[in-house]
């Protein structure tokens, strides 16, 4: 006869209050949410697909926010550093009005032989070009 050992597994349960207190200080990254409530980044995105936390949804968009400030925060030092590469992607992101904008030029010699007459046949007989 076998003896299986078992384990008691300590199961997390999620609730609104729990993940709202953790979502603070986390720039809204799911899986330093999940640590702070003992649970996995999977159990904290399930949990959040519910349609009764769509508060929280919004909640963490907010805290991601700040992660966004930080990075303009960080960008404008640069800036005023005279870093080039800042400055540039300033320019081509917030500047575009001004002219601002890397743009791709495409040159092509597609030469396109119609017969306007069949086109027009086709055209009012609802049937392709051939």
């Amino acid at each position: 006869m076998v003896k299986l050992n078992k384990k008691k597994v300590k199961v997390a349960i999620l609730s609104k209050t729990k993940v709202r207190e953790a979502i603070s200080g986390t720039m809204g990254i799911y899986a330093v949410i999940a640590g702070k409530c003992g649970v996995s980044r999977q159990a904290v995105s399930k949990f959040l697909q519910n349609e009764k936390n769509q508060d929280l949804v919004e909640e963490i968009k907010e805290e991601r926010e700040k992660l966004i400030d930080v990075g303009e925060r960080k960008l404008i030092e640069l800036i005023n550093q005279g870093n080039f590469n800042a400055i540039k992607l300033l320019l081509t992101t917030k500047g575009k009005d001004r002219g601002y904008i890397e743009r791709q030029e495409i040159e092509s010699n597609i030469k396109i032989d119609v017969d306007m007459n069949k086109l027009r046949e086709a055209i009012k007989d609802g049937i392709p070009y051939q």
